[in-house]
């Protein structure tokens, strides 16, 4: 009976780790939009490299130029983005809630 406790305790805790999410799957595409189906625009990511300027809004990869939902691509920064649509100008940041902070003493 004890030779069969480990393969039996593993196979029981192979089941919570295929219920713990994959951390590099993109969101759902269900979060971006808001009430009534309106667009919601989520700045995920910025590749600058060289001349190279490069978003992830959304889940879709836009350049400066580009056209998004209704929205074109203006300016693509370090930590923000700047899109423009026919009523207004926006500016998304990336990680909107996180404070800029010292180093930690």
């Amino acid at each position: 009976m004890a030779r069969y406790l480990p393969p039996l305790l593993l196979l029981a805790l192979s089941g919570k780790a295929l219920a713990i999410g994959d951390p590099t799957r993109p969101t759902d595409p269900a979060r971006y939009f808001g009430q009534a189906g309106q667009a919601r625009w989520v700045l995920q990511s910025i590749l600058l490299s060289g001349q190279r300027r490069i978003a992830i809004i959304n889940g879709e990869r836009v350049r400066v130029g580009d056209r998004l939902r209704g929205a074109r691509v203006m300016r693509i920064e370090p930590r923000s983005v700047v899109l423009e649509t026919a009523r207004r100008r926006l500016t998304l940041q990336l990680w909107p809630g996180l404070l800029e902070s010292g180093p930690r003493r």
